[in-house]
């Protein structure tokens, strides 16, 4: 209720409130744009490693197929241009198993042997291959 004191004034925000939340508003706006582009960047690098995996493992299963694994490396590309070298090594010695069919270590990295591992497993050579 107005008392007489209050006459002439009107009820409202000043420009200054006014002003303090437009600019609450875009900073909460900023904040939410910032996690929004993190998260996006996030999903585009583990969808991206998910396809390097399975290319990764294709090419591995490919050459398997194929048939006749042999100690050495073997070169190629993936789909997308980049370079892959795939490491076949004898696993027997370094587990002690000498007196088994070879136990072959695959090691598929990114652009030399040394580089970033993408896939790695153990392979049993096919005893009637």
């Amino acid at each position: 209720m107005a008392t007489p004191n209050d006459a002439g004034r009107e009820d409202g925000f000043t420009i200054a409130e006014v002003l303090v939340a437009f600019m609450i508003a875009a900073l909460g706006t900023i904040l939410a744009l910032e996690i929004a582009g993190m998260t996006a960047g996030g999903v585009q690098r583990l969808e991206r490693r998910r396809v390097a995996a399975d290319e990764s493992e294709g090419v591995v299963l490919r050459l398997v197929a194929a048939g006749g694994l042999r100690p050495g490396l073997i070169r190629g590309r993936f789909s997308d241009g980049t370079a892959w070298v795939l490491g076949v090594s004898d696993a027997r010695p370094a587990l002690g198993l000498e007196r088994v069919p070879p136990l072959w270590r695959l090691r598929l990295t990114r652009d030399e042997p040394a580089g970033p591992l993408l896939y790695t497993t153990l392979m049993p050579e096919d005893p009637d291959g």
